[in-house]
């Protein structure tokens, strides 16, 4: 663990350093990296159960069908890095999630809310379709 630390934290290889460490361990784990998605891992067991977990940079988020799995992943995590578990997600790079009983949304309104103050926009009037219904649009040029 100090070899890790030292390699990683004030140096270039840093990011490099950290995602061999953590692809390395999560190919140990028994999981495989989606070939179209580098970010992504998946995980089945013999009874056809998933485990998804999708990785940015230290940030992490998985799911899955097997509570159980779920479970043992979380421990392993924990006994091998130093990992804060934030219980269910409410935000991941930007995006807002809401989970209750009806569903699970998602929306990015803080962003909004910000980029239209950031362009002085605050107070402007909101509409479904932002640009005219039966606009009919055409190409132009090589465009």
């Amino acid at each position: 663990m100090y070899r890790l630390t030292k390699a990683l934290y004030g140096l270039k290889q840093e990011p490099r350093a950290w995602n061999n460490r953590i692809d390395s361990f999560l190919h140990a784990a028994g999981f495989k990296k989606c070939a179209s998605d580098h970010g992504l891992y998946v995980k089945t067991n013999d009874y056809g159960d998933l485990l998804i977990l999708c990785l940015y940079v230290d940030e992490l988020i998985f799911t899955g069908s097997n509570l159980k799995m779920i479970g043992d992943f979380k421990h392993i995590m924990m006994k091998e890095f130093e990992m804060t578990d934030l219980g269910l997600m409410s935000c991941f790079l930007g995006i807002e999630v809401i989970q209750g009983d009806d569903g699970i949304f998602v929306h990015q309104r803080k962003f909004t809310t910000e980029f239209l103050k950031k362009f002085k926009m605050e107070d402007s009037n909101p509409v479904k379709t932002p640009i005219e219904t039966r606009i009919k649009l055409m190409k132009e040029g090589d465009g």
